[in-house]
């Protein structure tokens, strides 16, 4: 199947792009040298908004101390909260890292952003970072006067490799009697370790993420245990219960299909989900180049999902 155009304002970014060390092209070569990847781990220079507070707060985590940044708006009443957990192959990323998005759900979708720092693969595999944001999300449910934040309305999100886990995150609280989750939004998701989808499959050396990748992440991630449920939540044989879903898609992409699918399986169980493509979109389209016009809709739809949800 020939691989679809890319946007051509995506594209034109992609060839003249200053990501840092970031490649845009061949990420499995980064993957594939911890001297390389160790630098994505790096926390970079954050954006700065006059509107949002930023702090990070320091709980008990599984293995220790668990680092939580913390953006909420300017206000003082109790506002909904959002976990959000960060991409980046399972592998690198950092609060830090995703600061944009962060601030920009805090601040338009009125809502108290924590974005869990947890550990990192393939020097701690699954599930020590399921198990960082599901410690995450039990603390900001028992805790929120500290958060200025209202535990009846909870979110979760996360972007690729942090849609898995955010995604896992939501299966463990329906299925230990955790807290209550209002919503969840996946972004990109990678749900299924078995790397079988059509788009795996097809798009083997696509911008920003390809196929020999997302083969190490999974090695560095889960290896044999990727049928795990909590690993791999398409995997889950029970989808129902589960709090109404919106999920976004790039439509050049190894993941799309695999978040085509769970978003179809979340349909047929019962659950209200929102699925959406975007045309013309790679992976990380809209954290890479936040300022396209198809990054921006998409940003902005993610917004207004999350407002609906929290503040109806």
């Amino acid at each position: 199947m020939p691989v679809p155009a890319v946007d051509p304002e995506i594209q034109t970014l992609l060839e003249t792009a200053d990501t840092g060390i970031f490649p845009v092209y061949g990420l499995d070569a980064v993957l594939a040298d911890p001297q390389r990847y160790a630098l994505l781990r790096a926390r970079p220079d954050t954006p700065a908004d006059d509107q949002v507070t930023v702090r990070d707060l320091h709980i008990p985590g599984p293995a220790g101390d668990l680092r939580l940044r913390v953006y909420r708006p300017d206000t003082t009443e109790a506002l909904p909260m959002i976990l959000y957990i960060h991409g980046g192959a399972f592998t690198y990323g950092s609060p830090e890292a995703e600061e944009g998005r962060s601030l920009r759900y805090a601040r338009d979708a009125r809502a108290v952003v924590v974005s869990v720092d947890y550990r990192l693969a393939p020097e701690h595999p699954y599930p020590a970072a399921a198990d960082d944001a599901y410690a995450a999300l039990l603390w900001i449910a028992a805790n929120p006067a500290e958060l200025g934040g209202d535990r009846a309305r909870i979110a979760v999100a996360g972007g690729s490799a942090g849609g898995n886990i955010a995604a896992s995150t939501v299966l463990r609280a329906r299925d230990q009697a955790g807290p209550h989750i209002l919503f969840q939004l996946l972004t990109y998701p990678g749900v299924d370790g078995s790397l079988t989808s059509a788009s795996v499959r097809e798009f083997t050396d696509t911008p920003v993420l390809n196929r020999g990748a997302m083969e190490l992440a999974w090695q560095y991630y889960a290896k044999d245990t990727h049928p795990d449920p909590y690993a791999s939540p398409i995997r889950t044989t029970d989808l129902g219960a589960l709090p109404p879903t919106y999920i976004a898609v790039a439509e050049i992409d190894p993941l799309r299909d695999e978040g085509r699918d769970y978003a179809a399986r979340l349909s047929a169980a019962g659950v209200t989900t929102e699925l959406v493509q975007v045309p013309g979109a790679v992976h990380g389209f809209d954290l890479l180049f936040p300022s396209a016009r198809i990054s921006e809709r998409s940003l902005a739809d993610q917004v207004r999902a999350l407002h609906d949800a929290l503040h109806s």
